[in-house]
């Protein structure tokens, strides 16, 4: 059972770190109040566009925290020294994720690339 939920655990953890890129980005544009994109000037719904980004931050420390840590105690209990590779695979997918998405796309999500 705990070779499953370990199992589990990486397929949830390659899944919110490749997908994390569009993640972090959606979060951005709507804690800065650019939700409907950069050309739109959003106004009264900016406030909605602010909270719906602190959920969204919320909900993504929920998925990507807690089965990191997990994840950093089981390599820490094979090696002390192993600790640190749930964090390298993160920033890893991560960066695998930004080459699936692609950079201009990726970097458009922080206002960079509108005229």
């Amino acid at each position: 059972m705990k070779k499953v939920k370990t199992i589990i655990s990486i397929i949830w953890f390659w899944f919110v770190s490749l997908f994390s890129p569009i993640w972090i980005g959606c979060i951005y544009m709507n804690i800065t109040g650019h939700s409907k994109g950069y050309a739109y000037d959003m106004g009264a719904e900016a406030d909605i566009g602010v909270f719906l980004g602190v959920i969204l931050l919320f909900l993504w420390l929920l998925a990507f925290l807690p089965v990191t840590i997990s994840l950093c105690k089981k390599s820490s209990r094979i090696k002390k020294s192993f600790v640190w590779l749930p964090i390298l695979a993160f920033a890893g997918l991560f960066a695998a994720g930004i080459c699936i998405l692609g950079w201009n796309e990726f970097i458009k999500f922080f206002g960079f690339g509108y005229p």
